[in-house]
């Protein structure tokens, strides 16, 4: 670190704007801004091109376009010649990504403590999130994150599901589970209109997407219920077929509604205005989109993901297992109010107990304790 001045913090991760995990780190650097002692540096591949104010620096690593073919390993002599300059007292480093081991080699040459936050379960497993991508690109990434996993000094897990698998696939015990945090629901939430079936995320193959809009289908011949897609589509060159065959098949659902990419804020009207909000995600970490629809009032089912099998233990949604359940799930929810009444009131209790902004300021206690001094 340079004398006289602030302790600096490097973020690292792919994207500066976009996802969950982007989402996440947005609220982190809040509460850090608001301690009023550290300087925070931000460096990532895809720089936020909107007109924005920032309450900290950020630094572009890579070069310009899309992903590199083997990776984002390909960014490392400029992530790591960034790192040296900014001279950082601790690096946070969350999306598991070939970014990960290159701050681990850093962090082990330079003596500078490694954060690294879990933002999927895959990324403590052996299995690879994205199939469909270059092999020889998915082996490498996930060498260079196996790296930086045996070697991050601190790792912090969203679930006690992730640090079992921590655990159980690499032998490690996470440092600390914090599950993710929102401020309080801001606006109206106003259930007075459609009922509303809701699904967001961006489209992509893990999300099953096709999955919802066959839901939405096999209500088609009811006039009580409107589906609705939000999210923005595939952005990779090599994912166009499969887009242009999910869009036909929503353009011939007529009950169902693709609204396209929308703001964080207009993603929660939606949810202040929907009854009923569906994930049919394979794998997920912490999907903030569940306690987005908790906060709102939006009844949740899943046919996949339950973090630490909060769905059925609390009572706050419901785990469907099959396409079948998740159908039969939303017909009850959509018939019987009653029911769908309870668990939004469940779900509200429950992120309210533990998904407050109280975990970041625990997040921000322990980079206090763990940064190099």
């Amino acid at each position: 670190m340079l004398n006289g001045r602030k302790p600096r913090i490097c973020i690292v991760n792919p994207y500066e704007h976009g996802g969950g995990a982007e989402y996440q780190i947005a609220l982190l650097i809040d509460a850090l801004v608001a301690c009023d002692r550290y300087e925070i540096h931000y460096l990532t591949r895809f720089v936020d091109s909107r007109d924005r104010s920032r309450n900290y620096r950020v630094s572009k690593i890579g070069g310009e376009g899309p992903i590199p073919r083997l990776g984002y390993t390909m960014d490392g002599p400029s992530l790591y010649r960034k790192l040296r300059e900014i001279d950082p007292c601790l690096i946070y480093q969350r999306v598991a990504c070939g970014y990960t081991g290159i701050c681990a080699l850093y962090s082990r040459r330079r003596s500078v403590p490694l954060l690294w936050h879990v933002s999927h379960d895959t990324d403590v497993t052996r299995e690879y999130l994205d199939r469909s991508r270059n092999f020889l690109r998915l082996r490498l990434e996930k060498w260079w994150v196996e790296y930086g996993l045996r070697h991050a000094n601190r790792i912090v897990v969203q679930t006690h599901d992730q640090d079992e698998l921590l655990q159980s696939n690499y032998g490690r015990t996470a440092d600390a589970v914090i599950y993710n945090f929102h401020p309080p629901a801001a606006g109206t939430i106003d259930k007075s209109g459609p009922l509303t079936v809701i699904w967001i995320a961006n489209l992509k193959p893990w999300k099953q997407p096709e999955v919802f809009v066959r839901l939405a289908k096999s209500f088609d011949a009811r006039d009580d219920a409107r589906f609705v897609m939000v999210g923005a589509p595939a952005a990779a060159p090599d994912r166009t077929g499969w887009q242009a065959s999910l869009m036909r098949a929503i353009e011939a659902t007529p009950n169902l509604q693709y609204v396209g990419h929308k703001t964080l804020g207009e993603v929660n009207d939606w949810l202040a205005r929907a009854h009923i909000f569906v994930n049919t995600s394979t794998h997920e970490g912490f999907p903030n989109t569940f306690v987005q629809a908790w906060q709102r009032d939006a009844a949740v089912v899943s046919l996949s993901v339950d973090p630490d099998h909060a769905l059925e233990r609390q009572r706050v949604g419901i785990a469907a297992h099959s396409e079948s359940e998740l159908i039969a799930a939303v017909r009850t929810l959509i018939e019987k109010p009653d029911v769908r009444a309870g668990y939004a009131s469940r779900g509200r209790e429950h992120a309210t107990a533990r998904h407050s902004l109280r975990n970041a300021q625990e997040l921000v206690r322990l980079i206090e304790s763990w940064r190099r001094k």
